[in-house]
């Protein structure tokens, strides 16, 4: 198995992006009296954050210039932890072929419905997962499990009966090349009838509603096709942990591509400043 690390290394940023990060890991552009770090867990002074925020959308460098000691905090915490919570599979950003969790477990195992045998997603999920349900339970509703762990082949598969029923330009709006789904992490799980109509139901509603508390983030929101390339799914959430969709919901407007675009370019010029700040 190929690690996550791995698949990084095959993003493709923009050229301005790219120069831009590298600048900043040079160095290049301080000051001979460098102004003092800006949160206690960082080596970043007010002007680097600045040449970061101006890469990014008016709104959300608004809200982090604004809440800066917050978005720090949040982001120390989401660089340490598990990496595939935000590891960006996306339409441009593939995993390896033979790339598996190492810790998947079967849902048949656990207290939670499915809607058949078999279901398999990372270990690491379970907790929150298991939490959500028990809370759904407690207000009346019984969440459902009807995908979760899809493999590089069955994706193919998958992939290939869009195609052939939909045509290609139709497939790629609701089917994820193989290699290309967030399902092949084990951290994705599709709720309830997996059809439009679900974020309408009493369940859909308390998904949405609820799962940002136990760390699950709906990837394709309604409206937001144009940023990440798939129609709306009111059914597909995935795990990116508490303190992720914190960041998420605080400072990018709710939008999970928008932050792990920004976390896949900047999580290593932060992580190179964490732990620097000085006594």
């Amino acid at each position: 198995m190929i690690p996550l690390g791995a698949a990084a290394g095959i993003h493709r940023w923009p050229a301005s992006l790219s120069v831009a990060v590298g600048l900043l890991l040079a160095g290049c552009g301080a000051s001979s009296e460098p102004a003092p770090p800006i949160h206690p867990d960082f080596s970043i002074a007010a002007p680097e954050l600045d040449e970061v925020l101006e890469q990014v959308d008016a709104v959300t460098a608004e809200r982090i210039r604004t809440h800066s000691q917050v978005f720090l905090d949040l982001v120390a915490q989401v660089l340490a932890a598990d990496r595939s919570f935000r590891v960006l599979v996306d339409k441009r950003h593939a995993l390896p072929q033979d790339y598996v969790p190492t810790d998947l477990v079967a849902l048949d195992t656990y207290p939670i419905t499915t809607n058949r045998t078999g279901h398999r997603l990372s270990r690491r999920v379970m907790p929150d997962l298991l939490a959500m349900a028990e809370a759904a339970r407690i207000d009346g509703i019984e969440l459902m499990v009807s995908s979760a762990y899809r493999s590089f082949d069955y994706q193919d598969r998958l992939y290939k009966r869009h195609v052939d029923q939909l045509g290609r330009e139709a497939a790629d709006l609701v089917s994820a090349r193989p290699g290309h789904s967030q399902h092949q992490l084990g951290t994705a799980v599709d709720f309830g009838s997996i059809s439009d109509g679900y974020g309408e139901t009493a369940n859909g509603r308390w998904v949405a509603q609820h799962a940002w508390r136990f760390g699950f983030s709906l990837s394709y929101p309604l409206g937001a096709t144009e940023r990440t390339g798939y129609n709306y799914e009111p059914w597909h959430f995935r795990y990116i942990g508490r303190v992720g969709t914190r960041l998420e919901r605080e400072f990018f407007g709710g939008q999970q591509q928008l932050m792990l675009e920004f976390l896949a370019a900047w999580a290593p010029w932060f992580a190179a400043r964490r732990g620097a700040a000085g006594p």
